[in-house]
């Protein structure tokens, strides 16, 4: 039997965007199928997961009319195997109506990638018309949006406090500016992770954003420099406990390590090429 692993970000992705955007129908006992349907502009996602679930998943066209729009051409990943959907159940891909019910798994898991995946289905990134970045999550879960407002606590600094709106009862958590770039840089912190890629260039940007320099103490972004002692810090010792150590943010303390990781990569390729010269 294949075993997913949630500290696997592949795994936690995907356990995020089924939360927020998958259907799982029949019985974990019995047939059944979990199910993702994305618009045709996002099938590459599809695809990636395709290849990264250890099962057979099957990937089909429709083209139907919406309240939104007239011949709507989506692409819908479906994936049958009973052992695999009782794995994502446990996880908490459970079968039925889950919009309300879902949560985090209760075990160890990737955290920035189910974060991702949770984004990619109930979520938004970009810039408002003043320009300002902005990272949105819209959840009717309420132990959903309590972890997602913990989870800003943790990583960008910034208190949330959660609360249904009056027209539908949703909980709609945004995030701008300093803020909402830090999520970005821990969220996406990689050019080749996986996600919807028009939702990555787009975290791309606000992960980039600094504020203009006259406002920059008003968004609080003035951070000492990088010494050697602090990426001696970064390299060893978690990311929680180096942001405790360095008082930096959790975002920040990723995003460091995830430069000199890349340094490291560039150095021993500049290495093997002189050795070749």
């Amino acid at each position: 039997m294949s075993v997913l692993d949630p500290v696997l970000p592949a795994v936690a992705y995907a356990i995020g965007l089924f939360q927020a955007d998958g259907s799982h129908e029949g019985s974990v006992e019995g047939k059944g199928r979990i199910s993702l349907e994305l618009a045709i502009r996002d099938q590459k996602i599809l695809l990636r997961l395709s290849k990264t679930l250890p099962c057979y998943v099957s990937i089909g066209y429709r083209t139907r009319n919406t309240n939104f729009a007239e011949e709507y051409h989506s692409a819908v990943l479906r994936l049958y195997d009973r052992d695999i959907r009782r794995q994502f159940a446990n996880f908490g891909v459970t079968v039925g109506r889950k919009s309300e019910t879902i949560r985090p798994p209760d075990c160890p898991f990737a955290e920035p990638d189910y974060v991702r995946g949770l984004l990619d289905g109930d979520g938004s990134v970009g810039f408002t018309r003043k320009g300002e970045p902005f990272v949105g999550f819209v959840t009717v879960s309420e132990a959903s949006a309590d972890y997602y407002c913990q989870m800003v606590r943790r990583v960008c600094g910034v208190t949330r406090t959660p609360g249904r709106n009056q027209r539908d009862g949703s909980f709609n958590i945004v995030l701008l500016n300093q803020a909402a770039a830090q999520l970005a840089q821990w969220a996406w912190y990689s050019p080749d992770v996986l996600g919807i890629e028009r939702k990555l260039v787009s975290a791309r940007k606000v992960a980039a954003w600094a504020p203009p320099s006259e406002k920059a103490g008003r968004y609080g972004a003035a951070r000492a420099p990088w010494t050697a002692a602090d990426d001696q810090i970064v390299m060893t010792h978690r990311q929680s406990e180096a942001a405790q150590i360095l008082g930096r943010t959790i975002s920040s303390v990723s995003v460091r390590r995830w430069r000199l990781r890349k340094l490291e990569t560039l150095s021993d390729a500049a290495g093997v090429v002189g050795s070749a010269d």
